[in-house]
């Protein structure tokens, strides 16, 4: 399997990941009350997301750890969207590549909705050319039937490529976005943070 179905690397989409249909602002849900003797506790609870880099930090950790749920607690829907919808456009191109595995693409793509008229109505009232790729990949991933299994599902084929060194250098204020500045190996890179119900959420790349 080829390394472009990593969903933890930092373009991440950052495609991505690495904000899903399902989950209405990107934040963490809110936790329903449960019996003492019956309640469990919940892993997301406990993400710091109260400062840019926080947030950065923890995506790192839950990339580091394999954990996609608290990667995907990191990021917008926005963000989430796009992943799926890049990660599905690789599994399409895979599928005509590999056609020993075609099969299997193409039905892990059916069974999240993304069927061939599904992606052709997007082509056509979309097309990368209107709203640019990142705004294509959002516009397919938002058509992605339940995304965090999708996302779960992807994050299984794919075959994990050393994992570079990836540290926050700084958050700032500039043409009011919050844009953090990070390192990617020896690489500078930037991306955008979003404040959402009072939590720092991970939104785009900008280079």
């Amino acid at each position: 399997m080829q390394k472009t179905l990593w969903l933890g690397s930092l373009s991440l989409s950052l495609a991505t990941v690495f904000g899903i249909a399902l989950l209405n602002t990107g934040c963490i849900p809110e936790k329903k009350d449960q019996a003492p003797t019956t309640s469990q506790p919940d892993p997301l609870e406990n993400l710091d997301l109260s400062t840019p880099r926080a947030s950065f930090e923890t995506m790192v950790a839950a990339i580091n750890s394999d954990n996609q749920a608290a990667r995907l607690a990191c990021l917008t829907t926005s963000e989430k969207n796009r992943q799926a919808g890049s990660a599905a456009l690789n599994l399409m191109q895979l599928a005509v590549q590999s056609p020993s595995a075609g099969d299997r693409f193409l039905k892990l793509l059916d069974d999240h909705g993304l069927t061939q008229n599904a992606i052709n109505h997007a082509m056509a009232t979309y097309g990368a050319g209107s709203v640019g790729m990142p705004g294509f990949t959002e516009k397919l991933g938002a058509k992605i039937k339940d995304l965090p299994k999708f996302h779960n599902e992807i994050s299984k084929l794919a075959t994990r490529p050393p994992m570079q060194d990836l540290i926050f250098t700084s958050a700032n204020l500039e043409n009011h976005q919050m844009i953090g500045r990070i390192k990617i190996g020896d690489r500078d890179a930037s991306i955008v943070f979003r404040q959402i119900d009072g939590d720092w959420l991970i939104d785009s790349p900008t280079n």
